[in-house]
């Protein structure tokens, strides 16, 4: 070899190419977001590596690994060239060039890629949904239900921010869109539950952030409920008005509906059934007693009508009779799922512990999405002490009908219950607050809930805000006239102010409250002989026992 081609070899040899390398390879289909990893082959160290789609620098990096993504949907379908430039500290260069082909099947429209998304959805598939979605959108950016895929995808992600920018936006399109609302309430309920501490942030801050966003949750839901019940009039379809005025917690109009129509035909089971639930509901456990007492003189009973009026015997103080009710009604179709949570409830009431730990096993077993099994589950851990459990229970409840107020109330019983059990003041007022944000929770998902009010007035007692107290509980007897919890609160409320305005030297206030509250307690045990009727004046705990004991709303399956 001549001393010519030697040095020409060693000179190639020394200033050996910078060799790039990239995880793609011309002529490949791409779509959604491709990442690409590039690797640099190079004597020197390498400075940076930069990246480009057509001539327009994207990105760059300067450290190992050298990664870059690149969104398709920014771009149009067809042949893509993209450059990764590779630099050294000596100044040398290298680079690779490939060009691939965009393919997000815009042609197809936004139709089929919103089915796409959903059928991804229904198979787990989160990160293939939001691509799918997210090309429907680029076809249509008016798409409501682009958005809701893209929502339900981030849920998927436990994106929830992300989540809730689109179920707003589609909102902003469509204001009465059920779906969207719906999708909203179960955001802000998870949003709820992954809101920690952070730092030096005070427990008080989070509570009240948490009862924001569950107060969101459930007026979100309300708006469906409610926007549903408007929907279906009674002069068309009896049933369907009862159903959606029921879900909506319209208990009131459905006895005012349904009432005139159930004496004109006392057979019908359907209207029967649905009547003294709705009157069982709004506090009127003897004109529901009527109803399915006249249902079994001039119709026929279904599993469902036995074993409400087992409850109904039961909120009445007839335990034999509630017994033989309810042994009817297993006889008929020990599978009812009215059955079935009518045991639970009548467990519970009876604080017969490992009975409702049973029934709730069961219907965990098979019935593990309804509203009712999670709110069982959370009464039994509750009952148990064991408040972790029971608030993942209660969790569940929620996140199934965010309009759930009978969670929100079993929620805020259990706070008060720990609160009974805890030394420190301080403690006691937090759990007090926490109690007070769920019963108002409640309220939201139904303003007029009697169980809210009367807890809102213990807590206001237990927090010796005795005029608070008053106004809750009075507002609680005029929302639920018959509830006898409402006038025991009311007693004892009034009873609170007696007190102070004898303390205070106002004899006229002290003999008025004091009068008050007497009437109120009689009212109590006249509307409750079993558990109320002799009863000394109460205190807020006496109130707390009844409302979570023998007072508890009966929770049992609506009719169907």
């Amino acid at each position: 070899m001549s001393l010519l081609t030697l040095a020409g070899a060693l000179l190639a040899i020394s200033a050996a190419p910078v060799e790039v390398n990239v995880n793609a390879k011309t002529g490949e289909s791409i779509t959604g977001e491709r990442a690409f990893r590039v690797t640099v082959s190079a004597k020197n160290p390498v400075s940076q590596v930069e990246f480009y789609v057509g001539s327009d620098l994207r990105d760059k990096d300067t450290s190992t690994p050298y990664e870059f993504r690149l969104d398709t949907l920014a771009e149009g379908d067809g042949d893509l060239k993209i450059r990764f430039v590779a630099y050294t500290s000596a100044g040398e260069k290298g680079e690779k060039t490939i060009t691939l082909k965009v393919d997000n099947g815009l042609g197809k429209g936004a139709a089929f890629h919103i089915e796409r998304a959903n059928t991804l959805l229904s198979d787990g598939k989160y990160a293939d949904a939001l691509v799918a979605g997210r090309i429907a959108l680029k076809i249509d950016d008016k798409s409501v239900p682009a958005r809701i895929a893209l929502a339900r995808a981030n849920i998927g992600l436990a994106k929830y921010d992300s989540a809730q920018k689109f179920a707003e936006d589609a909102l902003a399109i469509s204001p009465d869109d059920a779906g969207a609302l719906d999708l909203l309430s179960s955001i802000r309920i998870r949003q709820a539950f992954a809101i920690t501490a952070r730092g030096d942030q005070k427990k008080e801050d989070v509570l009240a952030t948490q009862i924001a966003s569950l107060k969101a949750a459930a007026e979100s839901r309300r708006k469906v409920l409610d926007a549903a019940a408007d929907r279906n009039e009674p002069t068309k379809d009896l049933v369907a008005y009862a159903d959606a005025a029921i879900r909506a917690g319209r208990y009131t109009s459905v006895v005012s509906t349904l009432t005139p129509e159930v004496r004109k035909d006392g057979a019908r089971t359907d209207l029967a059934n649905r009547l003294a639930y709705a009157q069982l509901r709004s506090d009127r456990p003897v004109d529901a007693n009527q109803t399915l007492s006249e249902l079994a003189k001039f119709g026929k009973p279904d599993a469902y009508s036995k074993a409400l009026h087992s409850v109904i015997y039961a909120v009445l103080g007839e335990d034999t009779k509630s017994d033989d009710a309810l042994r009817d009604a297993l006889l008929t179709d020990s599978n009812d799922l009215g059955v079935r949570t009518a045991q639970a409830y009548l467990a519970l009431k009876r604080n017969k512990k490992d009975v409702l730990a049973g029934q709730t096993a069961a219907l965990a077993g098979d019935q593990n999405q309804r509203p009712e099994t999670a709110y069982y589950q959370a009464a039994v851990y509750n009952a148990q002490r064991n408040f972790p459990e029971g608030r993942k229970a209660f969790q569940r409840a929620v996140l199934i009908d965010p309009a759930n107020v009978d969670a929100y109330n079993e929620r805020a019983n259990e706070a008060l219950g720990i609160a009974e059990d805890t030394k420190e003041q301080a403690d006691k007022e937090f759990l007090y607050a926490t109690a007070k944000g769920y019963y108002e929770v409640a309220q939201v998902a139904r303003p007029e809930s009697t169980d809210a009010l009367i807890g809102l007035a213990v807590v206001a007692m237990f927090q010796k805000k005795p005029e608070d107290a008053y106004r809750f509980a009075e507002a609680a007897t005029k929302a639920g006239p018959n509830d006898p919890g409402a006038a025991y609160a009311l007693a004892a409320a009034t009873n609170k102010l007696a007190t102070a305005a004898t303390a205070a030297g106002r004899t006229a206030d002290a003999s008025r409250f004091a009068r008050l509250s007497q009437e109120s307690n009689l009212r109590a045990g006249q509307l409750d002989k079993f558990n109320l009727f002799g009863r000394a004046t109460p205190d807020e705990r006496a109130v707390w026992r009844y409302l979570s004991a023998a007072g508890r709303n009966p929770v049992l399956t609506a009719p169907k």
